[in-house]
This record gives structure tokens, sequence and C-alpha cells, in this order.
């Protein structure tokens, strides 16, 4: 089995990633991962142009290209967002408006899509409190599997997360998950 690991914050050195490190290290030995921060890919901002309404690819030219051929090779994905002012990070936005060639958003039948058969579990966190914003999070990740085709699986999320170090006493639960999900 194939995992692709998505950081959707924009540092590849905080609880975000850490996150998905535990997830990674939890994994069976069978499954292959790979675990990719949205902030180290070049991924530029949907022009609105509606041309992959057309052609099926986006007119723009940059990492978004070997993302998909990732998302495509993988069989599940755990996308992991953390709250940036009770949303998703701009650069996971820019990530879902840049899908719409691919997605059941793009009116032309021959768009290629991900398939069916691939599955999604996804984390959120945040530094307060509420999980209401984790929520919210979830609810886009779960609302782009669902344009994608792709089966929402799974989630968890951690609320009060200041900087990795806060990861540290969720390890066994986030491993327990990951068990869960993978075992």
């Amino acid at each position: 089995m194939k995992i692709l690991l998505l950081n959707a914050s924009p540092r590849n050195d905080g609880a975000t990633q850490e996150i998905l490190l535990t997830v990674q290290g939890a994994l069976p030995a069978q499954a292959e991962s790979e675990l990719v921060c949205l902030g180290d890919v070049d991924v530029q901002y949907c022009l609105g142009c509606k041309k992959c309404y057309e052609t099926c690819r986006c007119v723009r030219q940059d990492g978004m290209t070997a993302l998909l051929d990732k998302l495509e090779a993988a069989d599940a994905f755990v996308i992991a967002a953390p709250s940036y002012w009770a949303d998703v990070p701009a650069q996971f936005k820019a990530f879902i408006d840049r899908c719409t060639p691919f997605s059941d958003t793009n009116p032309n039948p021959s768009h290629w899509t991900l398939g069916a058969s691939k599955r999604c579990y996804a984390v959120a966190l945040r530094t307060g409190s509420s999980p209401g914003e984790c929520q919210h999070i979830l609810d886009t990740i779960a609302h782009w599997c669902g344009h994608m085709g792709v089966e929402m699986a799974g989630s968890m999320y951690f609320c009060g997360i200041e900087d990795k170090g806060d990861i540290e006493p969720h390890k066994p639960a986030i491993c327990a998950k990951t068990e869960e999900w993978f075992g």
C-alpha cells in the first residue's frame, strides 16, 4: 500500500509535520509512504480562467503536476492541516483550487479523476481550546474528498497545540489511530 502524507502547512518543521512523522512511524512495515509539505512545493494560485474546463489541464506549470502524480500513485492519503485564522492555510486552499481540472466540478466529461478506490484520512490542529475550527478544517478536507471521488475514511483533531513539542503527549493516540486506519 502506498500512502501519501500531505502536510497542508507552509512549515515543514512544526506541529503538523510532527504529527505526520508520528503517523509515518506507526505505519505497517509493508506500507510505502512519502511525506510532502505543501510549503516546499510551488503551487501557484488558480487564475479562475476556466481553461481547464476545455482542456482538462491547468494552464499553470508548477509543482502541482508532480503532486498530482503522487496523489494518483497513492492508495491512501493522510492530509494534516493546522488552523490559520479559523481556516486552512493559503497553501492548502491553493492546492484545493488547483484540483478543479480533475474534480467533479469540471463539467468536461473527459476530465481525469483520482479514482474511487482511494481513501483519505484527515488531521486538524489548532492552538485554541475549542474544536469548532478543527471541525471546519476536517469538513474542508471531506469536501475536497467528495469532489475528487475519494472516500473520507477517518479523522482526528488536536486543540491546544502551540508547537511541535505539544504533540508529544498525543503520540500514543496518534499511533493507535494510525493502527486503526492502516493496521
